[in-house]
């Protein structure tokens, strides 16, 4: 852990990497006292840190104080993928109305981290449609989704052509091409949220033995 980063920062990166990660388990209290030990830390920056992951969906209040992990069940990982894909064409929609045939800039397309790839253009379309609401309800819902996202390559032996479809279809300026694709790939993780579902709730060790293997950048 690098020693130059700020308290909230250590502990806000450190928490986002377990609980995507697993070593958090989904539905585990996250003990605050136990958290600021492992990182040498005040409690002080661990609370901040906690309530910003409650805030990206990451991390819910329970009923009896503190914090833990949120889980995501079969059902309510088709919801967030529906939800996600309905905020995307929304954006790209409102684009359209604004612009016309313009598209703000894709980000470069990286086909060695197609998960990442795509998550960034998703993120751009979305920023650059100019509605705030749209863009807090995203955030929480991609936030809820990148755990299962480091565990789409397990399923998805295409991941770099679906980027490249993607963003060729943004890049282009073809909008009922870049729908579609839009469509099939939200279509495909709904149908799959019931498997990758069960890998996010797999044991992993305190060592993080066990995790998935992110696509960097992934999250």
């Amino acid at each position: 852990m690098a020693r130059n980063r700020d308290p909230f920062t250590q502990a806000l990166a450190s928490l986002r990497e377990r609980l995507l990660s697993g070593v958090l388990a989904p539905g585990a209290p996250v003990i605050v006292q136990d958290e600021a030990a492992r990182l040498k830390l005040s409690t002080t920056p661990v609370r901040e840190a906690l309530a910003c992951l409650s805030g990206e969906g990451l991390v819910q209040r329970a009923p009896s104080g503190g914090y833990v992990s949120v889980r995501l069940d079969a059902a309510a990982a088709r919801d967030r993928y529906a939800m996600h894909g309905h905020y995307v064409r929304i954006a790209a929609e409102l684009n359209a109305s604004a612009l016309g045939a313009v598209r703000p800039p894709a980000p470069a397309l990286d086909m060695r981290q197609p998960i990442a790839a795509v998550r960034q253009l998703f993120t751009t379309i979305i920023s650059s449609a100019g509605n705030e609401v749209l863009w807090e309800a995203y955030l929480r819902a991609s936030g809820q989704l990148d755990r299962l996202r480091r565990l789409e390559s397990v399923l998805f032996d295409d991941l770099a052509a679906e980027a490249a479809a993607l963003h060729h279809a943004w890049v282009n300026a073809q909008a009922n091409d870049f729908l579609g694709e839009v469509e099939r790939y939200h279509a495909r993780r709904v149908a799959a949220a019931t498997a990758l579902a069960a890998l996010a709730h797999r044991p992993v060790g305190p060592d993080g033995a066990g995790a998935a293997t992110a696509d960097p950048g992934s999250a």
